[in-house]
């Protein structure tokens, strides 16, 4: 049994979001760390037999961690544990699929665990990865080896990579982006950016073509194709399946897709391998669901709120119509069931498209009280692709190509820097040189690039790989002049964000340690002033839940639901210190309150934050502001900082 302060550790553990440190719960409990330290290897033991651990991070803390496999305690050696048995069984199965094959005595050597123990990891092993096909197991003098058609052995190493992403939690965070890194060991880091910059784009252009569900499933079958392949493996013609006419489409696009992987990985393919690839995008297409309803005007109402806070008119965009009315309503079932989707590209959509993220989840908070559900950041990620597409075919941002040697490593560090200079509605798309002809130019309004080519007719602008100052100078020049769809407009000293930022709200050198502390602190600072209610606190916690608001330059910008807001406000914290939000280390907090008649603001709004966001300059203004004059007065010059907080 646990003892009384046992069990107030455990329960600080159970209701804890992320990790916290032993520092954490020695003050919550007014006990020296040494006694949190000794009371947590007795909590280790009794968590156990519910199917949990403690997982440590070095700097990081520590966190209650659910078991994601069911293991049989009789199938356990007597010094064995959960995390042995699971990393055990996960090796096995990697020597049948990347080593080809095992023996039983090796392996019994290997992992220091009877043969008894390696024949139960076999049969569970078995069941894993046969799972949907006719792969078995053959053992002959030189070993055991997994045989069967490539079809089948394709489909075990997909079952090999859900089991691997399934059961992560042992190694590394909840994001599928960073689980996906998991596989680099297997497949080599690559192939798997290769294929998920490939695919990425395809899904960004083909928004219908593939469901939302299973965009981390194609993902996965893209890999495991391309890494068969060059093993020298491909899908026999008495497996490839043959499709009608009519699926013409979805043949071609397996044929880009791998042409284009083809070119980057430099492989080979054959007819039947793009047949299979065709095969998997027409199981995984966009489907409705038919027995799914929706009043039609919560749909309608959503496209004219996000139309507004955007400052876009889409009442005529037909297209974004129809796909809205076939993706919300089997999101809000999936939402409703708390069937959670992974999102491969979640990380990238909102760093590509930060703007267009945080406008539509803004206005999305509005209608979570009525529909009974809560958004996270997956689905938002889904919802900003359809949007984005549709304000290129307005016309409301322009397109620029980036051309890399490779178009891989290269091209993702470029895109990350040049969003810096670009405004927020902007797109960026990455290529090879290899690939430039059978890319349409003439649909991208500017293409960078890191080596000379010879595009007559096209604007090119040649940068470095690393993007120096002076590179950022050029693309900054060329970008802000006035075209028939962009109007250059004079700096107007963040107009949008300061009317709504009071001396009252801004706070400089605060002592916050966590984002719960901070959002409690301020909010009830703004409630007392009758700005928001309790219940837009919750919301804003609960967003934070379902995704952080936290960025890579040590900013959070929390926002909640609008209903909950009375007057709109932006307070802004500097803290003394940088504390851990969700993924990254803060210091500079905008806490968005947005009321519900002032939606059409948000876009204007959040533009401005961004702004501050990405301009080095003017973070190192905020940060350095001796006052809160100092501060506001920043937010009025060109380049925050340039007198801010000096002298």
């Amino acid at each position: 049994m646990l003892t009384k302060r046992q069990k107030k550790i455990l329960d600080l553990m159970i209701h804890q979001n992320d990790f916290q440190t032993v520092d954490y719960f020695s003050k919550k409990l007014g006990v020296s760390k040494r006694t949190i330290h000794s009371e947590i290897k007795i909590i280790e033991d009794y968590v156990k037999s519910s199917g949990e651990y403690i997982e440590k991070r070095r700097g990081v803390g520590i966190a209650l961690r659910k078991v994601n496999e069911e293991i049989d305690p009789m199938e356990m050696d007597e010094e064995a544990d959960v995390y042995s048995t699971i990393s055990r069984r996960i090796e096995i199965m990697k020597y049948l699929l990347f080593d080809e094959k095992v023996s039983f005595s090796s392996l019994s050597n290997h992992f220091m665990v009877s043969k008894t123990s390696i024949k139960n990891d076999l049969t569970f092993v078995m069941k894993v990865l046969s799972e949907g096909n006719n792969c078995k197991l053959q053992g002959d003098i030189n070993g055991t080896r997994l045989i069967g058609a490539e079809e089948d052995i394709q489909k075990a190493f997909l079952q090999f990579n859900r089991y691997v992403l399934s059961n992560s939690d042992y190694y590394i965070e909840d994001e599928i982006t960073k689980k996906m890194k998991l596989l680099e060991v297997y497949y080599g880091e690559q192939p798997i950016s290769v294929c998920s910059n490939i695919l990425y784009n395809y899904v960004r252009n083909h928004a219908n073509v593939i469901s939302d569900y299973y965009v981390q499933n194609v993902l996965n079958i893209f890999v495991i194709l391309m890494y068969r392949i060059k093993m020298g493996h491909h899908i026999s013609v008495t497996t490839a399946v043959n499709h009608s006419g009519e699926d013409a489409f979805f043949e071609e696009s397996a044929n880009e897709l791998l042409n284009k992987a083809a070119l980057r990985l430099d492989l080979s393919y054959t007819p039947e391998d793009v047949k299979y690839l065709s095969h998997h995008l027409i199981l995984n297409r966009f489907e409705s669901l038919p027995e799914q309803k929706i009043d039609v005007l919560i749909v309608d109402s959503l496209l004219d709120r996000v139309s507004e806070s955007l400052n876009i008119n889409f009442s005529g965009d037909e297209k974004l119509g129809s796909q809205l009315r076939n993706h919300i309503p089997p999101m809000i079932y999936r939402l409703r069931a708390k069937n959670k989707i992974e999102n491969p590209f979640t990380s990238r959509i909102k760093t590509e498209f930060s703007l267009t993220f945080n406008v539509i989840w803004v206005v999305l908070s509005e209608y979570e009280k009525e529909l009974g559900i809560t958004f996270n950041e997956d689905e938002i990620a889904f919802l900003t692709i359809y949007f984005q597409a549709a304000i290129e075919r307005a016309k409301a941002n322009r397109r620029i190509l980036v051309v890399c040697q490779m178009g891989i490593a290269t091209s993702e560090l470029l895109i990350n820097r040049i969003k810096n200079v670009l405004p927020s509605l902007d797109t960026l798309e990455a290529a090879s040189v290899m690939e430039l002809d059978e890319i349409d130019l003439h649909s991208f309004d500017l293409i960078l690039s890191t080596i000379n080519i010879d595009l007559p007719n096209k604007k090119v602008i040649y940068v470095s790989p690393f993007l120096n100052d002076e590179d950022l100078s050029k693309i900054g020049s060329e970008l802000y002049k006035p075209t028939k769809q962009v109007v250059e407009r004079p700096f107007s000293g963040f107009d949008n964000l300061t009317k709504y930022i009071d001396a009252e709200f801004t706070y400089l050198n605060t002592n916050f340690t966590s984002k719960e502390e901070l959002i409690a602190g301020i909010g009830k600072k703004l409630i007392q002033a009758e700005y928001i209610t309790q219940e837009f606190i919750e919301s804003v916690s609960n967003r934070e839940t379902a995704g952080g608001t936290d960025l890579p330059t040590g900013v959070a910008v929390p926002h909640g639901n609008s209903h909950y807001v009375n007057r709109t406000v932006v307070a802004v914290i500097k803290n003394a210190k940088k504390f851990k939000w969700k993924n990254y280390y803060v210091d500079v907090v905008f806490m968005i309150c947005i009321s519900k008649q002032d939606t059409k603001e948000t876009r204007n709004i959040l533009a401005d934050i961004y702004n501050i966001i990405d301009g080095p300059e003017r973070l190192k203004g905020i940060r350095r502001a001796s006052s809160t004059d100092d501060l506001l007065k920043g937010f009025r010059s060109e380049v925050y900082g340039t007198n801010a907080g000096e002298g």
